[in-house]
């Protein structure tokens, strides 16, 4: 009797077996004569009505089973793009000032001082960035430690990437970089109403660099106001321009030292 049962329930799920497997080869067979774009609206079709037998948790479960992993890469996809949308808008930002001040690192207050005073002289972009670095320390009289030589490879990024525009340091740096070439000749560049200003202010200063006649590649701003007001601790602090500067950013800097020009008639 159990084997007469037991031989039945095989035959039947057998007859259910070749229903099913009948279906899914008419299924497929159907599906190949449709366009893709009819395909997917059947596929869509059939989700819907095996979600409409489902209840409210098994429903959540299949999608679960089924989606989860779609629904992931979206949102991974989303995200990537995301990021990359973000990345190119700071990459693509206006830059209003970039300046560095090296061998001053306590400066605690130096970036939102230069902030505050450029923006009260010149307007600039609401989206426009500063860049105001004073975590540098070169001591070119001294023995390199590994910290040091990554100061070095920063400043040369700084000093050969027409970006940076306002290097603030003192004597021995400008010697170290002028000889070089890295640093601006003032008398050949500048504008000749602040070199005539400076010049008449005797901020001029003169060292060994590979022009021949009248090396003057920085600017004394040891007492002026913008040097107290942005709270500058260097001994005797001078102010220059990387020489590989474009148009574009050279006129940044020279704005720059207008603005410190005027605080002194203030």
């Amino acid at each position: 009797m159990d084997k007469n049962l037991a031989k039945e329930k095989k035959a039947l799920n057998d007859i259910e077996a070749l229903k099913k497997d009948s279906i899914v080869t008419e299924d497929s067979l159907e599906l190949q004569d449709m366009s893709r774009k009819e395909r997917r609206n059947y596929q869509w079709k059939q989700e819907k009505e095996k979600l409409k037998e489902l209840t409210f948790w098994r429903k959540v479960q299949y999608i679960l089973n089924y989606y989860a992993w779609k629904f992931l890469a979206v949102v991974i996809a989303i995200g990537i793009i995301l990021i990359i949308i973000q990345r190119i808008y700071i990459a693509t930002r206006p830059v209003a000032l970039d300046i560095v001040l090296v061998n001053d690192p306590g400066n605690v207050t130096f970036e939102e001082s230069v902030t505050n005073i450029y923006t009260s002289y010149y307007e600039v972009p609401d989206d426009a960035v500063f860049i105001i670095d004073n975590n540098f320390e070169i001591y070119p009289d001294r023995t390199y430690t590994s910290q040091d030589i990554a100061y070095y490879n920063k400043m040369m990024a700084a000093l050969t990437g027409d970006s940076t525009q306002i290097i603030i340091c003192d004597a021995k740096v400008v010697d170290y970089y002028a000889v070089d070439g890295y640093v601006l000749e003032l008398k050949h560049s500048l504008p000749e109403d602040i070199f005539t200003a400076i010049e008449a202010q005797e901020r001029l200063y003169e060292c060994d660099g590979p022009v021949e006649d009248y090396d003057f590649y920085a600017i004394d701003i040891s007492d002026m106001e913008f040097t107290k007001r942005t709270n500058i601790n260097l001994e005797q602090p001078y102010l220059f321009i990387p020489s590989t500067l474009g148009d574009k950013n050279r006129e940044i800097a020279y704005n720059f030292i207008r603005i410190l020009l005027e605080m002194e008639n203030e």
